[in-house]
């Protein structure tokens, strides 16, 4: 299934869901359609239940191309992406946790 940029248009949320399962469901499914279709469902005002349901099948198509990458880190890259989609998005640790934490314990012992 080819959808263009004009029909994509035309068929609103519910359309773009529709063919994205459609084209999941495919016997030779093109993940990468997949994934562009449902980032604009995502990024839509919608329904909460759609959303979930899109973020659902977005993070299936991502985790389906992680399978089949043969690039290590384009794997990682989509397996993130598909975390961040189930779980919402990893957070990178502050810098002043380091900082607040116990101070290091230093020898009283004195080399002779």
């Amino acid at each position: 299934m080819t959808v263009t940029d004009r029909s994509r248009a035309r068929l609103g949320w519910r359309g773009l869901l529709a063919a994205a399962q459609r084209e999941y469901d495919a016997p030779a499914p093109r993940y990468d359609v997949v994934i562009e279709l449902l980032d604009q469902v995502v990024g839509a005002a919608v329904p909460v239940a759609a959303l979930r349901s899109a973020k659902a099948l977005q993070a299936l198509a991502l985790t389906q191309l992680a399978y089949s990458a043969e690039y290590g880190p384009l794997r990682t890259v989509y397996l993130t992406a598909a975390r961040g989609l189930t779980t919402g998005p990893l957070s990178a640790p502050r810098a002043s946790a380091a900082r607040n934490g116990p101070p290091a314990r230093r020898s009283v012992c004195r080399p002779r």
